[in-house]
């Protein structure tokens, strides 16, 4: 295994990073009132054709530090210094300057939090000699981490914000097929032939290798404590993430699975579903014991990945044209089902209140998450891909690989920048960021001006970074430790960039400079209740035991 450290962030602002021909131009950027944030690419051997699979993870457990200089404008009284109390908005024009806690200095060495904020008080006083009142606020936030496999075997993890790499390694036989990743905040599974390897997502060390029992058919999902793995000819291998005395569990199922099981967002839960090629859905229970909870049988086979949101709850369509929205409970609640009369084959997407599903015939559906009602007055035409969403705009592209920008609201087009045409993208419904791939490997990320953190489409619990935090970060990562001697970005003794009587420095916040710190109801179909006491939803004996 081999690591890559970064730089520093300010080398790869948009102004200094070359872009590939089949990425967005900056013109076609700045028409969208977008921002690049940055642009890098991945290490795959022949460019996209040679990613395997890329995902998106936020990793709530291990959040991002930023210490700011906020202007203080009258009559605001929010708490400064690092009150974790407070809120402040994502976006604030009132932030002069923003410092990652983490970036590198001059010396190699991550800044830390006790030097961010001697720097921004040093920068508050001659601010103050300017005449300009200002605040030290601290911003704690998730990180999000992007996970890329390769068919040569190089799997790597970066800094979804900043692009960054975090760590690499090589991993599995390059002649045989890697499959998608299963991943979370702790450990990542990746699936090459018929063997999986588990891999810390933290430092990237390759925990063990593991031969499955059948072969597998798509790649892997991670729920409570096991990795779930789909069987070429059915059933679904589980396997303990933790306990290796724990021997490997087969649920035996109707059909074999068309697409990996979903877990539901909640925190806590792992309860997961997904379909097989007999018409039905199963939803699990991966916590303890594995165990099935129901199957719901559906009009039309369900082909395409299941959509899940909080509240454990699932949805998805089938190929006779039928939509459901169910709740994973023991009963077995059917929230409501929709017919719209087309077939479905591509995953739905959720945001907020809206379930968007794209059928055969390329018309985008906006369905509310509660009732199933539609909430567009009629569907979207001619749509290809689900891209994301940024400020209420859905990022689509079209059949002919174009690109359209939607209101999310009202399903209403927006915009139809010809020029934007990606040679392939990252679905986000993580957070407000495009992520398109070019054809040589590029990726290139995409944000609204003045959103320069990132918002989370769904609640997020962020595990505050105590100094012991950021100590066990240093023991994982040796290029992490704490600097308090380190150099002052702002001239301490030397230039000051904000021109403030020292020298004739540019200020970098002023016109046309770089900020060197970041820019860049239902009813139970079953008849049964939700009691010890329900009925057998399948009747006579409960074929799953429990």
């Amino acid at each position: 295994m081999y690591r890559l450290f970064a730089t520093s962030i300010a080398l790869f602002t948009a102004a200094g990073t070359v872009i590939a021909d089949d990425l967005v131009p900056y013109a076609v950027i700045e028409h969208l009132g977008l921002n690049q944030a940055w642009a890098r690419p991945v290490t795959a051997p022949w460019g996209a054709q040679s990613i395997s699979h890329q995902k998106l993870v936020v990793m709530e457990s291990d959040p991002v530090e930023y210490v700011e200089i906020v202007k203080v404008v009258p009559g605001d009284a929010a708490p400064a210094n690092g009150d974790a109390s407070a809120k402040p908005p994502v976006s604030d024009p009132n932030v002069l300057v923003r410092m990652r806690t983490e970036q590198l200095q001059a010396n190699g060495q991550p800044m830390g939090r006790q030097e961010a904020e001697r720097v921004a008080n040093n920068e508050i006083r001659r601010l103050k000699r300017r005449g300009i009142e200002a605040k030290v606020r601290v911003r704690t936030l998730p990180r999000v981490n992007l996970f890329s496999i390769s068919n040569d075997g190089t799997l790597e993890c970066r800094d979804a914000e900043t692009g960054e790499p975090i760590w690499m390694v090589r991993v599995g036989d390059q002649n045989l097929p890697f499959m998608s990743l299963g991943a979370d905040e702790e450990n990542l599974i990746v699936v090459n032939g018929s063997n999986f390897y588990h891999v810390d997502s933290v430092n990237g060390e390759v925990i063990s290798q593991v031969p499955t029992i059948g072969a597998p058919s798509f790649g892997a999902t991670i729920a409570g404590d096991f990795v779930m793995i789909p069987m070429i000819g059915g059933g679904i291998e589980c396997y303990p993430l933790r306990d290796a005395t724990i021997d490997p569990f087969l649920e035996k199922v109707n059909g074999s699975a068309l697409a990996l099981p979903v877990r539901a967002p909640d925190v806590g839960s792992s309860r997961t579903a997904w379909g097989t090629d007999s018409g039905f859905v199963y939803v699990m229970e991966m916590q303890g014991v594995p165990s099935l909870l129901f199957r719901l049988k559906t009009d039309g086979i369900v082909s395409g990945r299941i959509a899940s949101a909080k509240g454990n709850r699932f949805f998805f369509g089938s190929e006779g044209g039928q939509v459901y929205g169910i709740r994973a409970s023991r009963s077995g609640e059917v929230l409501w089902s929709q017919p719209i009369g087309e077939p479905f084959y591509n995953e739905p997407i959720v945001f907020g209140d809206q379930v968007l599903l794209r059928s055969a015939y390329g018309n985008l559906f906006s369905l509310r998450a509660d009732t199933g009602q539609m909430s567009w007055s009629r569907p979207v035409t001619g749509v290809g891909e689900l891209m994301g969403v940024i400020d209420g705009r859905l990022y689509i592209t079209t059949l002919s690989g174009h690109c359209r920008v939607l209101d999310l609201e009202s399903g209403q087009m927006v915009a139809s920048p010809q020029d934007l045409r990606p040679a392939d993208f990252i679905t986000n419904t993580l957070t407000n960021r495009l992520y398109l791939v070019g054809s040589d490997g590029d990726i290139q990320c995409l944000h609204a001006k003045g959103e320069d953190l990132p918002t989370f489409h769904h609640e997020v619990v962020v595990a505050e970074k105590s100094d012991g935090a950021a100590a066990n970060s240093a023991k994982q990562n040796p290029n992490a430790t704490n600097n308090a001697g380190g150099n002052d970005p702002f001239g301490a003794g030397g230039n000051d960039p904000f021109g403030a009587g020292m020298n004739d420095g540019k200020d970098p916040f002023g016109a046309g400079g770089n900020d060197p710190f970041g820019g860049g109801g239902g009813n139970d179909p079953f008849g049964g209740g939700d009691g010890g006491g329900m009925d057998d939803p399948f009747g006579g004996s409960n074929p799953f035991g429990n």
